[in-house]
């Protein structure tokens, strides 16, 4: 696999242990939001049994200007975690490779969109929202649920940017039941009149799109995230 070099420039703390990784676009490297690439890190020990490449969503657009990801760093974590946490630091290399993946919005062939997200499952929603804000489709609806059991919401800022969004609706809920229950109520109200992505951990993935297609929803209008940033 060939790794194309950006520098990190800077490391940002969204929640109490998820982290942003910030680094330059190497001469030549192009994506599309909602795409996924391996990420290299070396001159790090590692233990044996680890490896030096994660995939993680990369989390930005080409209008950033920047490439980044963001990862969720447990208590109990990799030794690639833990240089993330503690070793890596702004000037130092990582390596990028090919960008994968065709999850995306299709706000030309549907004219409403459900997001449903869960904890750092919504690294692929900030790139395709902060796409979406740059050209947005008149008299298209977008509303986003976005979970988190502990009520820690990666990119604080970035929501309140999407206000001035037309047709934009954020949800931000700490309650699983509440988020169940709004998925369940768009659904009935809109039914197959919308498109519904899911972008969690392969077992909420699997929970919504079987609730979703209980509703009636038909299974070529639901597109799921593969949760790979552990």
């Amino acid at each position: 696999m060939e790794f194309l070099e950006a520098t990190l420039t800077k490391i940002v703390q969204e929640t109490s242990d998820s982290y942003s990784f910030i680094m330059t676009i190497p001469e030549g490297f192009t994506w599309k939001a909602g795409q996924h690439v391996a990420w290299q890190i070396n001159g790090f020990e590692l233990d044996a049994e680890d490896r030096n490449t994660r995939v993680f969503t990369i989390a930005s657009t080409m209008a950033d200007g920047y490439l980044m990801f963001t990862t969720r760093i447990a208590d109990k974590h990799t030794s690639f975690k833990e240089a993330l946490l503690r070793k890596i630091k702004p000037g130092d290399k990582i390596g990028v490779a090919r960008p994968l993946g065709t999850f995306a919005l299709d706000a030309e062939g549907f004219k409403k969109t459900l997001i449903v997200a869960g904890g750092i499952g919504i690294t692929p929603i900030r790139a395709l929202l902060r796409a979406y804000k740059d050209h947005p489709v008149e008299g298209h609806a977008i509303t986003v649920l976005y979970s988190d059991d502990r009520g820690e919401f990666c990119y604080k800022d970035f929501w309140k940017d999407l206000e001035t969004v037309p047709g934009v609706e954020v949800r931000l809920i700490s309650d699983r039941e509440i988020f169940m229950k709004d998925t369940d109520t768009y659904a009935k109200d809109v039914q197959n009149d919308a498109e519904y992505l899911i972008a969690g951990s392969p077992g909420m993935n699997n929970a919504f799109t079987e609730r979703l297609e209980g509703l009636g929803i038909k299974k070529e209008n639901i597109k799921t995230d593969v949760f790979i940033g552990y």
